[in-house]
């Protein structure tokens, strides 16, 4: 008798989430339209930045597999690995996993698409690298998790800190703004240009990029020269960073430290007024990306925002979104002129 009440309820149940769920038609960042069931049950995410926000959503409870570089909040330790990136998905791994959806990003390849789709699993292209598109892709997701009260909340968040900071910067000429040299990865002179996610983020911040117009739209990573930064002589200088731990503020000051040795730049203004900084890049994409943007416009215009403290915010954040204290450094020096 038990077990048939048992296997009443279980039916029942089944009963409830078919009828529940409706197909729906979305639009994703390419432009291809896909037709999904949701709310979505089970997802794996190999786009940049996705799982983060999906775990802020619901507690990692759609996520069933995610890629190798999505390690916050630490409980995303638990959700299969499946697949390096986009690049190298495990297509045998993510098949077994079941997925309602798959979201990746542009580097998944057309094959590797293609053999999604043929075995019946609905793929989105999307991922939270540039600040000017996040919010669409995050309501993208929303109408497919189902928690439209979480996600305003998230958004809301978010939206708050961007608008402060474009309320501050909207007037200031391109004088007024100073002059940035962006160092990638931790890769000497390798710096970002124009269309490149990160200078877009250095001019929501009130920067300008010294970099801005070199390369092009198929490469936003070009190199360059110790004369060439001298000659440029940047106001501020960021070296954003990555670990597959998290930093502690000795680390990210001894990186610092080796920036402002380098005797090819020893007549830079950056170096010569201490205006040099190094960012984790755990905070460049995603749902903390404004944290980023936050420390930004706190070292490019300390005076617009002496009364902002980004190390407080992003406690909030991950107190009021993951539940859990903050760990590790992510910037150094915090404050300007540290």
């Amino acid at each position: 008798m038990i077990k048939k009440i048992i296997w009443v309820l279980v039916s029942l149940s089944i009963l409830v989430t078919a009828a529940s769920a409706e197909k729906v038609t979305v639009v994703d960042s390419t432009g291809r339209s896909v037709d999904v069931e949701a709310p979505v049950q089970r997802v794996v995410s190999l786009g940049t930045g996705v799982a983060e926000y999906l775990f802020a959503l619901d507690g990692g409870k759609c996520l069933v597999g995610r890629d190798s570089y999505s390690h916050f909040p630490p409980a995303l330790e638990n959700v299969t690995v499946a697949g390096k990136s986009s690049y190298a998905p495990d297509l045998e791994l993510i098949m077994q996993l079941d997925p309602d959806l798959v979201i990746a990003d542009t580097m998944l390849s057309d094959d590797d698409l293609k053999e999604l789709e043929d075995a019946g699993i609905p793929v989105m292209i999307e991922s939270l690298i540039d600040p000017t598109k996040d919010i669409e892709v995050m309501k993208r997701l929303n109408s497919l998790v189902g928690n439209e009260a979480r996600a305003r909340e998230l958004i809301e968040f978010i939206q708050k800190y961007q608008d402060l900071i474009q309320e501050r910067t909207a007037d200031l000429t391109v004088d007024e703004k100073p002059k940035v040299f962006f160092e990638w990865a931790g890769t000497e002179y390798y710096t970002v240009s124009q269309g490149n996610p990160s200078d877009t983020l250095i001019r929501l911040a009130g920067g300008n990029n010294i970099a801005k117009d070199l390369g092009n739209s198929s490469h936003t990573y070009p190199t360059v020269s110790p004369e060439w930064v001298l000659d440029m002589d940047p106001d501020v200088i960021i070296q954003q960073r990555s670990s597959d731990k998290l930093f502690t503020d000795d680390e990210l000051m001894k990186l610092r430290d080796a920036i402002l040795s380098r005797p090819e730049l020893s007549d830079v203004t950056a170096i010569k007024d201490g205006r040099t900084y190094v960012i984790s890049s755990e905070i460049r994409y995603g749902l903390r990306s404004v944290i980023s943007e936050l420390y930004m416009a706190k070292w490019f215009l300390p005076d617009i925002f002496s009364d902002l403290d980004p190390e407080a915010v992003h406690k909030e954040m991950v107190k009021e979104f993951y539940g859990i204290e903050l760990e590790g450094a992510y910037a150094y020096p915090s404050s300007p002129l540290s």
